[in-house]
């Protein structure tokens, strides 16, 4: 039985439309699929940029976080669009100051031994649950590390000079000086593509620090930051309460005496337990005409070892 050709044409017409809806269905799939794989590189993105940032607040010292006023993102300081880091390096040394005696706007300190700090560095000294970022300025290696470390009246003892930074205060048996590290993670313009943002590490007091500065991700859209002070600072287990700033978390216990920045009297950051991150990123993989490119964020409570 022959087939006519009205028969063939029309069979081949079907055969083509199939073909057709085949082809786009594997299109859109693919399409898709592309789409998915974007997505997942985004959340893989920002869930690497969380890392680093989760990474530093670990390390965090004493004072936790940083802050000075006015704070903006060329400056290291912390509000509710960047934190700034004090980060311990693991090196520290006992400082070499008899016990009781007072110290009024002294700009040179004595511990025990200074090699492992060099001109332009941050440390954090520690006195008796008092804590104080300094730059140090110079070192003097006058210590004879064969002998036992001491102070006067008959020092073996190097010194650092901190001429920025003046201290005054009474020195404790728990005094020590910590060479520390201050990272700052901000929202930045991308340098290489107009319009587009990254999340950027910036390092140093002034943020012009080289080691381990630069761009810790791309495609980065928005960062916010919330700080987790304890409702009742004198209880060891005491629900945390988050604020979106430095400045809100203060006035909420200025009574008790606490300010926003590391020289009030009481400073808010150290009264910090937990910071809450929230990173943005936008995907540029959703599919044509369907809108504008996927949002994705991510959110991890970070708690302070110290």
């Amino acid at each position: 039985m022959g087939f006519t050709l009205i028969e063939i044409l029309v069979a081949l017409a079907i055969l083509g439309i199939l073909f057709t809806l085949t082809l786009r269905a594997f299109s859109e799939s693919l399409t898709f699929k592309r789409h998915e794989d974007l997505r997942l590189k985004t959340q893989q993105n920002l869930r690497a940029a969380l890392h680093y940032i989760t990474q530093d607040l670990r390390s965090g010292s004493y004072l936790h976080v940083w802050h000075q006023t006015p704070c903006d993102s060329t400056k290291a300081c912390s509000n509710h669009q960047q934190v700034a880091v004090v980060t311990l390096t693991g090196e520290s040394s006992p400082v070499a100051e008899p016990p009781g005696n007072s110290f009024t706007n002294s700009a040179e300190t004595g511990i025990c031994d200074a090699r492992a700090f060099q001109d332009g560095d941050l440390a954090l000294l520690y006195n008796g649950g008092e804590y104080q970022l300094l730059r140090i300025t110079q070192r003097q290696l006058q210590a004879n590390y064969a002998q036992p470390c001491s102070g006067p009246p008959n020092p073996n003892r190097d010194k650092v000079q901190h001429n920025q930074d003046k201290i005054s205060g009474q020195w404790t048996t728990s005094a020590y000086l910590f060479k520390v590290d201050l990272a700052t993670y901000v929202i930045r313009e991308d340098p290489l593509e107009p319009g587009l943002k990254v999340l950027y590490r910036m390092t140093g007091y002034d943020g012009t620090g080289t080691a381990g500065a630069g761009i810790v991700a791309f495609g980065i859209t928005d960062l916010r930051v919330w700080y987790g002070v304890p409702e009742d600072p004198n209880a060891l287990s005491s629900r945390l309460v988050f604020y979106p700033t430095l400045e809100d978390a203060a006035a909420a216990f200025s009574t008790q005496g606490y300010g926003a920045t590391p020289d009030s009297t009481k400073y808010i950051g150290g009264l910090v337990r937990a910071v809450r991150i929230t990173l943005t990123g936008t995907s540029p993989g959703n599919l044509p005409g369907k809108g504008t490119p996927d949002t994705l964020s991510v959110t991890q409570t970070v708690e302070l070892r110290r």
